[in-house]
């Protein structure tokens, strides 16, 4: 069985780096960027856009993840404004979210038009379109999109810089096999990704082979051509150091530590970067089943997805969180999905009141899972930030409404430090009290209000300096306004 089949897709590293760096004529062209002794200030603030940037710097990550049974609006609408939100009100189901505030950007007011406007809606429309942007077709006899995800499209691209091209993870799958409504990465032409739901798999594929696999002779030729290039650099770059003075110093000094750390990765003495993870105990099939298991595998598996991320074995990542059909490690025995999500709008008050407590809760364990990835990622060094720094986190849900299964206002946050390439710490309400489905006439029909969440795959694929300016549905044209 291939490593595609467990929901991981290897590529071999190629010589990413020009072969000139090694002779004179890269020399002389990096000492004439040096300039002379008199331009020393000016080279510490060319140093790094220009070199190491180019060629070393902190890759940019995309994580997806994906939950169930929509939003209440009482508990997952931020309070205040687009800067001055407010997410840590008392049973706030983002409240978990609070330590990461300043790296998050809260989208409300997307909608999954593509869905409605082609005539479906409901649970089996989300995963489908979550990252495709694509319309449900059934034209193969089950519900598939027409296109590929956002995750392969950049795997697709970018992924052959590392040892795996992408993971494809899943916490528990609702009805045993792999099946489309807990499907989230589609290959070209919509066709499924499999995903993987056991800890002891994936752990075996990712850093048994890393830690015991020789490595192939171009993998060995790419981290030869790096260190070779990082060994010009710091070189260099150290002569400096008693050349300059104040500030200009400190710059370098901090180049010359952002350096090393990426030295300390290729050299495989990346200390608390690239540790081995301590392996899962094995599981039977049964036990993956079993519900109350849940806890403790989207536990490991949300750790192993980090710690191949921070060892840069993967950069494309998606995580399917699907609890069903209850949650009994939060007291919740009831269906998740007939008692809870569709009676939140049970006409008796106080039932109401505790059905939609306990929906919240749910919610609120969703937002936990995600607060440990996003902490575990924070908590790694890399250059001069953190691998969270460069990271983009994508967490989404598959509808709005989880009454009536609406495919509007369904909750998306972002987080993380994207490189630089969104401005996060802000709350965006991006329809501004317009309701989308004002003038709408219904399944099929435009819905001229809404907002498609197409445009935030977009955003994210020129964040990867992707030149695309729509995805999955030609009609939805142009990033989302507001999120640079």
């Amino acid at each position: 069985m291939s490593e595609h089949d467990h929901g991981l897709d290897p590529q071999v590293a190629p010589d990413v780096l020009p072969a000139t760096v090694h002779g004179a004529a890269s020399r002389r062209s990096f000492l004439k960027l040096m300039g002379s002794a008199g331009a020393m200030a000016g080279f510490t603030r060319l140093l790094w856009p220009s070199v190491c940037e180019a060629q070393v710097a902190a890759p940019l990550r995309f994580v997806a993840i994906w939950s169930l049974h929509g939003r209440l609006d009482e508990f997952w609408t931020p309070k205040n404004g687009e800067t001055d939100f407010d997410i840590d009100f008392p049973n706030s189901s983002m409240q978990p979210l609070q330590p990461f505030r300043d790296q998050l950007l809260i989208l409300d007011g997307l909608d999954y038009r593509v869905l409605y406007e082609h005539g479906t809606s409901g649970h089996e429309g989300g995963p489908v379109t979550f990252l495709t942007g694509s319309p449900l077709t059934m034209s193969s006899g089950e519900g598939l999109p027409k296109s590929e995800s956002l995750d392969q499209y950049l795997a697709g691209r970018l992924g052959s810089a590392t040892r795996f091209r992408s993971l494809q993870l899943n916490t528990y799958s609702a009805f045993g096999g792999q099946g489309i409504y807990d499907s989230l990465s589609f290959g070209p032409g919509g066709v499924r990704v499999p995903w993987e739901r056991d800890p002891l798999k994936v752990y075996q594929r990712i850093f048994a082979a890393l830690m015991t696999g020789a490595p192939s002779a171009a993998e060995l030729r790419a981290a030869a051509r790096k260190k070779s290039l990082l060994d010009f650099l710091v070189r260099d770059a150290t002569r400096l150091q008693s050349r300059l003075a104040g500030p200009e110093r400190l710059k370098l000094d901090a180049h010359l530590s952002a350096l090393r750390d990426i030295e300390k990765r290729l050299t495989g003495g990346g200390g608390g970067m690239c540790t081995k993870p301590a392996q899962p105990m094995q599981q039977s099939l049964g036990q993956l089943g079993n519900i109350d298991r849940v806890p403790q595998n989207t536990q490991l598996l949300i750790d192993l997805a980090a710690q191949a991320l921070a060892c840069d074995l993967t950069r494309f990542v998606t995580i399917g969180m699907l609890p069903q059909p209850s949650a009994p490690w939060l007291g919740i025995t009831e269906s998740l999905h007939d008692d809870l999500a569709h009676r939140v709008n049970e006409p008796n008050m106080a039932m109401r009141a505790e059905i939609r407590s306990k929906l919240n809760s749910f919610h609120r364990w969703n937002a936990e899972q995600v607060a440990r990835l996003l902490g575990t990622l924070k908590s790694v060094n890399e250059g001069m930030g953190n691998v969270l720094d460069h990271s983009i986190v994508l967490w989404g849900n598959e509808l709005g409404d989880p009454d009536v299964h609406a495919s509007h206002g369904v909750p998306w946050v972002i987080a993380g430090g994207a490189n630089g390439k969104f401005r996060t710490g802000r709350y965006l309400k991006l329809r501004a009290g317009r309701d989308p489905l004002d003038g709408w006439d219904g399944l099929g029909s435009k819905a001229p209000n809404a907002i498609a969440h197409n445009h935030v795959l977009v955003s994210i694929a020129q964040a990867f300096d992707q030149p695309i300016n729509s995805f999955g549905q030609a009609d939805y044209t142009g990033p989302l306004a507001g999120m640079t």
